[in-house]
């Protein structure tokens, strides 16, 4: 074992301590999904990162995530495309990746129905795509919010990703503002989530927690957590 492949294990290791002690905390006896962020790291920190177990992969950028992805191809990864997605990408991530955390507008949910039914019908997946509706935390919600949709545009966005074609409503995604306790934003997920799933049962996911605040996204109920920096190190550059 090389001493990058060391450094993954033993930061991989402090994680999941983390993540359990977060739960025995919250007295949960499941834990969630560690999906690690990769976003600036090489193809050869992935398959150092598989090698330690890890098969949930995060990405930020497609061109960046499509390399990645075509580089590991001989692995059995899942990739999480987590970052805002232009409607002209989604052709290419969904080639590749098995969820996507930020839709946020409905014009992009129908980019997405297109791009998973030529993908399957070309031979590139099999099966859906997970969907988690992006949600905006910030009060009041920014006219020019990115990155999230405002909590009133859920509903339609969910319903519209539940009636198109190659697409499964897996849930919800947001990130904790930065000038609010974590706790108190995750909570809003948590009762925006309690309405979705009235109407939607199966949207059970909620992606929520990065390095920063995992242990109060553990609190609130977070099925998946988003973690890069405290696994991999800071990050080397922007590219």
């Amino acid at each position: 074992m090389d001493s990058r492949t060391e450094q993954l294990q033993q930061n991989l290791a402090a994680v999941v301590e983390r993540i359990q002690r977060a739960c025995e905390s919250a007295g949960r006896t499941e834990q969630p999904e560690l999906i690690v962020v990769t976003k600036y790291f090489p193809a050869a920190d992935v398959r150092r990162l598989h090698s330690l177990g890890v098969t949930q992969l995060g990405e930020n950028k497609d061109q960046e995530a499509a390399e990645k992805a075509a580089e590991t191809a001989d692995l059995q990864l899942d990739w999480h495309f987590i970052g805002q997605l232009q409607s002209n990408k989604a052709k290419s991530v969904a080639r590749y990746a098995s969820a996507v955390h930020s839709v946020d507008r409905l014009k992009l949910v129908g980019a997405l129905e297109k791009a998973v039914t030529r993908a399957q019908a070309e031979g590139h997946r099999s099966g859906e795509l997970d969907c988690l509706v992006q949600v905006d935390l910030r009060t009041p919600t920014p006219e020019d919010a990115r990155g999230g949709a405002a909590p009133g545009q859920v509903p339609a966005i969910a319903e519209a990703i539940a009636a198109a074609d190659g697409l499964h409503l897996a849930g919800l995604m947001a990130v904790a503002p930065l000038e609010e306790n974590p706790e108190a934003a995750f909570q809003r997920l948590v009762e925006l989530s309690e309405q979705l799933r009235t109407e939607h049962p199966e949207a059970t996911a909620l992606s929520a927690g990065m390095s920063q605040d995992l242990e109060q996204a553990v609190a609130c109920g977070a099925t998946h957590l988003r973690i890069g920096r405290d696994v991999l190190g800071e990050r080397p550059y922007a590219r």
